[in-house]
């Protein structure tokens, strides 16, 4: 069995999933995981599947079928999969305020100096307002090792929002909500 992943993003329309997972299952390949989105008409994802050794090259040609239904998709090996860390705290984190170049990598940069990863990042910019003043919403899904003082990534976090003038959120941390 090999483990893939692939990469699709085209233009998004009806079917698209539906066109994937029929390739996949006419392969006896399994769907395991998934992230899909439609972003401004644009249809975005990642799949991880598994596939029996002699289905792979088929799966493969299969895929590169759907570029003339316009999907772009790349299949990469998972060679040895990572091990997962440590029991970790959950934490998700949501930001808001007016929206101006650099948040991202404001918050991104304040949390990995601390060693960890972003598991999920989602953002939207609301443009509903007077046409000058947008509003954006950053939600973050972070895993933080035991090894890692959450408080003390909390303060940073804070003080880092507290300069920007931004709203900081803290919607979940190992079940509990704030």
């Amino acid at each position: 069995m090999i483990e893939l992943v692939l990469t699709i993003i085209g233009r998004d329309r009806a079917g698209v999933v539906a066109e994937l997972a029929d390739v996949v299952r006419f392969h006896e390949a399994n769907w395991k995981r998934s992230e899909l989105a439609e972003i401004l008409g644009t249809f975005a994802g990642v799949v991880i599947v598994d596939v029996d050794d002699d289905r792979v090259d088929e799966l493969l040609t299969n895929l590169l079928i759907l570029r003339q239904q316009g999907l772009h998709i790349t299949a990469e090996q998972i060679a040895e999969p990572v091990a997962a860390p440590e029991a970790a705290q959950q934490v998700r984190l949501r930001f808001t305020g007016d929206d101006r170049p650099g948040i991202v990598h404001e918050v991104s940069t304040t949390i990995s100096d601390f060693g960890i990863s972003i598991s999920r990042l989602a953002t939207v910019i609301d443009t509903s307002g007077d046409g000058e003043h947008h509003q954006f919403e950053i939600t973050t899904e972070l895993s933080v090792p035991f090894a890692v003082d959450l408080d003390a990534v909390l303060d940073a976090v804070g003080k880092l929002t507290d300069n920007m003038g931004i709203a900081l959120h803290i919607e979940d941390v190992t079940g509990d909500a704030d």
